[in-house]
C-alpha cells in the first residue's frame, strides 16, 4: 500500500446485484493484500486474488476460524454474538471442528444427495404449481428462495415445516438485523425453539440427522441438548439462507443473461457447470470468509501481524484474471473448476452437494415449466440486500 493512501471502507457495496464491488478489481490490481477499515475502526487485510485466498484458506492453524478471540474481524455490531448461536460448527478450529463435521458429513456426502434428488424435485414442482395458479407478478424470493431450501433442510433435518415462518423469520434475524439487540433476541428464540424440538424428537425417531445426533451424540454423553440444538441453528442458516441468496439472485443473473439462458434450454446437459458458473459469479459468501492470523506472518510480500484480522473475498477471488479468463463475463460454458464460493480447506462448504442439486432441479423445472419467466420490474428497482452478511436479494419480482 503506497504510504499515506486513504483506506476502503469495508465492506464496500455491489452497484449491480450480480457483480462485486468495483474496488475489488482495483485493490486486486495493485497487490494480492490490502488494508481496509472495518466498521469499528479497526484495521483489517483485504486479500482479494486467488492464489493466497485460496493457500489462506486452507491453511487454518495460521489463520484462524475463532469468533471467540477478541481480535476476530467482525463487519457489523450485530454479528458480536454470532457465536452464541453457531459457535458449534462455524467457529471452530482443528480437531473438534473435524469431530462435528464428521457428525454430519454423512447425510451430506454426493450419494446421499443423490438420493434427496426425487424429494427435492417434488417440492420444485408443487411449489411451481403454486406459483402457476397464482399467475404473476410474483416475488420469486417469497414463492420459490425461501420454501424450497427450508423444505429441504427441514426434512433433512427431521424438523417439521409447519411452524416454518418462525424459524425462517429468526433465521433472517440474525443475518439481516439492523442491531445487536435484534440479531440476539432473533438467535434466542430460534435455539429456545430448537430445544423444545430437540427435547420432543427424543420421543419420535425418525431416519433423519436429528435423530441420528440424538442417537449418536446426545444419548451418548457426546453432547448436550444445547450443543445440538445449536448444530441446528447452523443447519437451518447454513442450508436455508445460502440457498435462499442463490436461488434469488441465479434467476435474475439468467433472465439478465438471455443468450445463456437460451444455451440451458438448448443443451440441459450444460445445467450442471451453468451452476457452478453462477456459484462463481455471485459469490454470496462474500462476506462471511473472515479469519484472524494465529502469529506473525508473511504472505505476499506483506507481515500479517499476530490478531491481525484477514478477510479472504471470494468474489475477488472468483473474479481474478490471474485465474479466469474474461472473469466479468458469465460464461456456462467456461470450467469453473477451481472457484472459491464454498470455500477451501477444513472449512469448505459441508452443504456444497446438497446447495448444487437444489440449483439444479430447481432451474431445470422452472425454466422449462414458465419458458417466457422474466423481470415484472427494470433491473434498477430489484431490491438488493445492503450491509448484510449474504450478498442477496430482499425480493424479486417476476412475471410471464
Amino acid at each position: 500500500m503506497t504510504a499515506g493512501k486513504e483506506l476502503h471502507e469495508y465492506p464496500m457495496q455491489r452497484g449491480c446485484p450480480y457483480h462485486p464491488p468495483t474496488e475489488y478489481n482495483e485493490l486486486s490490481e495493485e497487490a494480492p493484500l490490502s488494508r481496509v477499515r472495518l466498521y469499528d475502526g479497526r484495521i483489517a487485510w483485504l486479500v482479494t486474488q486467488h492464489k493466497e485466498t485460496r493457500a489462506m484458506f486452507a491453511d487454518a492453524k495460521l489463520f484462524s476460524s475463532d469468533h471467540d478471540n477478541p481480535a476476530f474481524p467482525i463487519l457489523a455490531e450485530r454479528e458480536k454474538n454470532f457465536p452464541e448461536f453457531t459457535q458449534e460448527l462455524f467457529g471452530l478450529d482443528g480437531e473438534l471442528h473435524q469431530k462435528r463435521r464428521r457428525m454430519l458429513l454423512p447425510r451430506f456426502t454426493l450419494k446421499q444427495v443423490e438420493r434427496l434428488r426425487p424429494m427435492i424435485q417434488a417440492v420444485a414442482d408443487e411449489l411451481i404449481d403454486d406459483l402457476l395458479r397464482h399467475g404473476g407478478p410474483v416475488d420469486m424470493v417469497t414463492v420459490l428462495g425461501r420454501p424450497l431450501p427450508s423444505r429441504v433442510i427441514c426434512k433433512m433435518l427431521g424438523i417439521s415445516y409447519e411452524e416454518h415462518e418462525l424459524f425462517e423469520v429468526h433465521a433472517q434475524g440474525i443475518m439481516q438485523a439492523a442491531d445487536l439487540d435484534q440479531a440476539v433476541k432473533a438467535g434466542r428464540e430460534l435455539l429456545d425453539y430448537l430445544v423444545q424440538v430437540v427435547d420432543a424428537k427424543q420421543q419420535d425417531l425418525a431416519d433423519d440427522l436429528l435423530s441420528t445426533l440424538i442417537t449418536t451424540q446426545l444419548n451418548t454423553g457426546g453432547l448436550t441438548s444445547i450443543e445440538v440444538s445449536k448444530l441446528m441453528v447452523a443447519l437451518l442458516i447454513g442450508g436455508q439462507e445460502t440457498t435462499t441468496s442463490m436461488i434469488g439472485l441465479g434467476t435474475l443473473t439468467l433472465l439478465e443473461h438471455p443468450d445463456q439462458l437460451a444455451l440451458i434450454r438448448e443443451n440441459p446437459e450444460l445445467l450442471p457447470g451453468a451452476v457452478e458458473e453462477l456459484m462463481r459469479y455471485l459469490s454470496i459468501a462474500d462476506l462471511t470468509t473472515l479469519r484472524v492470523a494465529t502469529t506473525d506472518v508473511e504472505v505476499a510480500g506483506q507481515t500479517i501481524k499476530k490478531g491481525d484480522g484477514v478477510i479472504l473475498s471470494t468474489a475477488a477471488a472468483n473474479r481474478d484474471t490471474r485465474a479466469f479468463d474474461q472473469p466479468d463475463d458469465f460464461d456456462i460454458r467456461r470450467s469453473s473448476q477451481g472457484h472459491l464460493a464454498f470455500g477451501h480447506g477444513p472449512h469448505r462448504c459441508l452443504g456444497e452437494n446438497l446447495a448444487r442439486a437444489e440449483l439444479e432441479i430447481l432451474f431445470s423445472t422452472l425454466f422449462k415449466r414458465i419458458p417466457t419467466l422474466r423481470l415484472a420490474v427494470p433491473l434498477d428497482q430489484v431490491s438488493m440486500k445492503v450491509g448484510m452478511t449474504l450478498e442477496g436479494l430482499h425480493d424479486l419480482p417476476v412475471t410471464w
